[in-house]
């Protein structure tokens, strides 16, 4: 399985990602995927969204989610994560991402628990965005799913 780069860059930073194969079934057990019902197109949507709201920690790292029509969060992992991370790049690198948070209880240990929790103002980001509720947040962060 090869790493394909998405031919466009994000629209506001010029991003350019990578579909990393550990996270679509590459990998080991332990890795975090991307659900199969999660689209090439819908993945780099979730990035270049969180690029283009700034939906960064304190550490460089990027967060997103995606919506349906009815503006509810779709579940975008294995383990029914709904929130995406994307690990800082070094400069001239291309990003890529995996689902998260939060997660079901099939999730292995390394990829389950609070610690793997983004914090806090990274929802409160997400939240003044608009792209999820004061409600999405605050079950988010208590890692319920919405």
């Amino acid at each position: 399985m090869t790493d394909p780069i998405h031919p466009d860059p994000t629209r506001k930073r010029g991003y350019r990602y990578q579909f990393a194969a550990k996270h679509h079934g590459g990998g080991t057990a332990k890795d975090a995927r991307w659900a199969l019902n999660v689209s090439r197109v819908e993945e780099f949507t979730v990035f270049d969204e969180a690029d283009d709201h700034d939906i960064f920690d304190d550490d460089g790292r990027c967060y997103g989610v995606l919506r349906n029509a009815d503006g509810n969060l779709r579940d975008l992992g294995t383990w029914q994560q709904q929130v995406a991370e994307f690990p800082r790049a070094n400069d001239g690198v291309p990003w890529h991402g995996y689902p998260i948070w939060a997660v079901n209880g099939l999730a292995p240990a390394n990829r389950s628990g609070e610690r793997v929790r983004p914090a806090k103002n990274v929802f409160q980001k997400m939240e003044q965005a608009g792209l999820i509720s004061r409600r999405q947040r605050k079950r988010l962060y208590k890692g319920d799913h919405t």
